[in-house]
Parts: C-alpha cells; structure tokens; sequence
C-alpha cells in the first residue's frame, strides 16, 4: 500500500512538474516573439527608405510594447518616469540612459543618410529562468545582438554590435469559460510587457 501512495505522489509531482515546464517554454517563447517584434520595429523606424508617417505609426506600435507604454508608471509601489534604453557606442563604453519614447524619437530623426540595424533571429533571442516577482506575475530576461550602420553619401561612417539585455515582466491572466459540456473550465493566458533594455557589451 505504501508503495502504491509513493507512486501516486510520484506520479502526480512529474504531471505538475511536466505541466509547469510546458508553461514555461510558452512563456519564453511569448518572451522571444515579443523581442522579435520589438526589433523588427526598430529596425523599421531607423530605415530612411520608409514613408516618416509610416516610422512614426511604428513607434507608437513599439511603445505598445512595453510597460506603461513608454510612459510614467508603478511598478512595487515605486514610480517610474518610463521604461528606458541604454544606449553605448564603440567611443563611449559607459552606457546613457533615455527614456524609450525619446530613443524612439532619435532613431527616426538620425542625422545619418542611411541607417541599417539588424537584430538576432528569434530562436537565438536568449530566454532566461522565469522568476516569481508577485502573484500572478513573473519575471525573465531575453538577451539578443543588435548590429547598427549608419551611412553618409552611400558609405557606411559607423557599425558597431551591441549585446542587449530587455526585462520582460509577464502577467498571469485567468479567465472562466463553460465548456460545450456545461462545465466550468479555467483558462490562463500570459501576457508579456517589455521592461528596461541594458547595453551588456559594444565592439
């Protein structure tokens, strides 16, 4: 009898265990999309060939992206003026900071003719481990490679390769639905905001 109760237990700890990673890999790869999306965007904003309306549309959609939308928010009764970018180049190893909307702004009105930013693809956007930060809200960290061009007169003038780390804060949403059966059945959806964005590295 005692061995059949250990089994049970075993067997139920690996469903969970086995359910709770499941959730975790839907989680970093929600993570890694919402990377990609994030620098597919920027790369549209940077590039001069596109319509000025259409780079600014894209920055709204950008900011969408991220916690408070680029704008002053709460996050553990702290307040913050917005979500930020840092910001490095191969001349000036220690990072600034701006807020993301006003990064945003600069990478449409770069003074360069032409500008090309290529980002990694998704499935080498690094997730790390999922982390409890509240009830029904967790923490990881995507970290990706972000290679920049700027151009004058048709030739490049500066590259540099940039290690980026974004912190993306996931919220647990429960929803009740009623099955074709009558039964209740309990949904969890994942949704996932963008955070800061640190320069790890420069070359």
């Amino acid at each position: 009898m005692l061995r059949f109760i250990f089994s049970i237990i075993v067997l139920f700890a690996s469903i969970i265990s086995y359910a709770q990673s499941n959730i975790n890999d839907l989680i970093a790869a929600r993570a890694q999309q919402k990377v990609k999306q994030m620098t597919d965007y920027v790369a549209y904003m940077a590039d001069k060939d596109k319509p000025i309306e259409d780079r600014k549309e894209y920055r709204v959609l950008a900011l969408n992206l991220f916690i408070g939308h680029g704008e002053p928010y709460i996050v553990n009764g702290a307040s913050r003026d917005g979500v930020i970018m840092q910001i490095t180049s191969k001349y000036r190893k220690k990072p600034t900071q701006r807020l993301m909307k006003d990064y945003f702004t600069g990478l449409i009105n770069m003074r360069y003719s032409k500008v090309v930013i290529e980002s990694s693809d998704i499935a080498d956007i690094k997730v790390s481990e999922l982390k409890k930060v509240a009830d029904h809200e967790y923490e990881c960290t995507c970290t990706f490679v972000q290679a920049f061009c700027g151009y004058r007169d048709g030739r490049p003038v500066y590259k540099d390769i940039t290690k980026k780390r974004v912190t993306c804060r996931i919220i647990e949403e429960e929803t009740v639905k009623i099955s074709d059966t009558g039964d209740i059945e309990t949904e969890y959806e994942y949704v996932v905001l963008l955070g800061d964005v640190e320069a790890l590295e420069t070359t």
